[in-house]
């Protein structure tokens, strides 16, 4: 029934104060040759090369690879949300973050790789599809002005068409992906805890259920 289910939202975005690091270990993926669908990279093992550090505790480095402070990791824990794992990085400064802190008197935390495993289907909202690839079997998703009108929405203060998850297909995550090309969906429970903890730069747009 919807009543049991939490309502959700689309992580649109959180802060990006840094890029991967040279230590960061990367598998790629060639495009699928028939359909031309491009698969993110998987990074196996993350560091973060932070450009400055403002106490924000979850950050992105790309479209797919997140992280966040292991304080923030165990606060999540221990409020029991479903479809969060971690694994264990390395955090680096770069040239930019010396030049503003030489005397390395800002005192990075431990920060873990947030891992979303966690995968739901649907009618996207954003995107269209264009039926399966014959050869890699992966839905063909066509952009659509959606995708921009909701990503910019936040911006521009305009309202952004919702994110569309088909309800059977969500397996109780507090956190996972949409077959979709878009960035990761989190539960009404994800953001009460982020907002206890007054996780900062987080910007979330109302997604929705279907049956």
């Amino acid at each position: 029934m919807a009543g049991d289910r939490p309502r959700i939202f689309t992580l649109i975005g959180c802060p990006m104060i840094g890029t991967l690091g040279p230590e960061s270990k990367i598998v790629e993926h060639e495009p699928c040759e028939t359909c031309e669908t491009e698969y993110p990279d998987e990074v196996t093992f993350l560091d973060y090369q932070f450009d400055t550090w403002e106490q924000a505790e979850l950050v992105k480095a790309d479209t797919t690879t997140y992280a966040m402070t292991r304080r923030l990791y165990e606060r999540f824990q221990a409020a029991r949300l479903r479809g969060l794992s971690m694994r264990p990085m390395k955090t680096s400064r770069s040239s930019i973050f010396a030049d503003i802190d030489p005397d390395n008197k800002v005192v990075v935390p431990e920060f873990v790789q947030w891992l979303i495993p966690g995968k739901a289907d649907g009618p996207s909202g954003w995107w269209e599809r264009s039926g399966l690839c014959p050869e890699c079997g992966r839905i063909i998703w066509k952009s659509t002005p959606r995708v921009a009108d909701a990503l910019f929405a936040k911006y521009s203060e305009k309202a952004g068409p919702p994110r569309q998850v088909s309800a059977s297909t969500w397996q109780g995550e507090d956190a996972f992906f949409l077959t979709d090309p878009g960035p990761p969906l989190v539960t009404e429970r994800f953001t009460k805890v982020a907002e206890q903890e007054k996780v900062s730069g987080l910007i979330l747009d109302p997604a929705e259920w279907v049956e």
